[in-house]
């Protein structure tokens, strides 16, 4: 019974001591990971620096030069593609465009008149040049990159006028977009004109006849007293 019993206590001990072997080894991978983590963490708060900035790194935009006035050029966007640059705000595109500035009326020739106008700060698709008269009027469509038309047979006094489109509608008419058509110089202008050219040179000549009369005149005066003088 003795031998039986120490036996026993000799098997419990050496269950026990493998037990407490087995759960050391199981802890030492823990604490390695928590050390290399802390290591880790070490590394990255020693490398990672704040990122800068320079402002002189970031290039100064100017305005595109870009008239709205001139007809066939590129397109602002299309400058600002090639050369950085800054073009003016435009309005949205679902919002109609502003109106155009018309700027002057020039008369070609007896009938015709050509409109010059510039372009607002909206996209604009084709403009509508109209003519509002007492016996006719009438409009015509140009495409978006013109700033000119010929108008034909627009009567004196009519009312022209420059109106911008796009896909959400038409700009309204004001002061800056509409002109009155004031011949330059009419037919009767001319005749007027000529009349009084006319009467200018015609009094001159008779000023320069009456002068050159009054001088004869004076000079056969003189003339006949020398002559009487010497005779008596």
């Amino acid at each position: 019974m003795l031998v039986c019993l120490h036996s026993v206590i000799l098997l419990l001990l050496i269950n026990f001591l493998d037990l407490s072997s087995s759960s050391q080894n199981v802890t030492r991978p823990r604490s390695h990971i928590s050390e290399k983590m802390y290591d880790y963490n070490d590394y990255e708060e020693t490398t990672i620096e704040p990122l800068s900035l320079s402002t002189s790194e970031v290039p100064e935009l100017h305005p595109c030069y870009y008239d709205l006035c001139v007809e066939q050029q590129q397109t602002c966007k299309e400058l600002a593609a090639v050369t950085p640059c800054l073009c003016p705000g435009l309005s949205p595109k679902d919002n109609p465009p502003s109106p155009p500035h018309l700027s002057y009326l020039t008369q070609q020739d007896d009938k015709g008149v050509v409109v010059h106008w510039c372009a607002p700060t909206s996209i604009v698709t084709h403009y509508i040049v109209l003519v509002k008269g007492k016996d006719k009027g009438g409009e015509i469509e140009v495409e978006e990159r013109k700033r000119a038309t010929v108008l034909q047979d627009v009567a004196a006094g009519a009312l022209v006028c420059v109106k911008a489109v796009n896909l959400a509608g038409v700009s309204t008419e004001n002061g800056q977009s509409c002109a009155t058509f004031e011949p330059q110089l009419s037919d009767s202008g001319l005749a007027l004109k000529l009349g009084i050219i006319g009467g200018v040179v015609g009094l001159i000549v008779l000023l320069i006849l009456a002068l050159l009369l009054w001088r004869h005149k004076t000079l056969r005066k003189s003339t006949a007293r020398n002559e009487t003088g010497g005779v008596l």
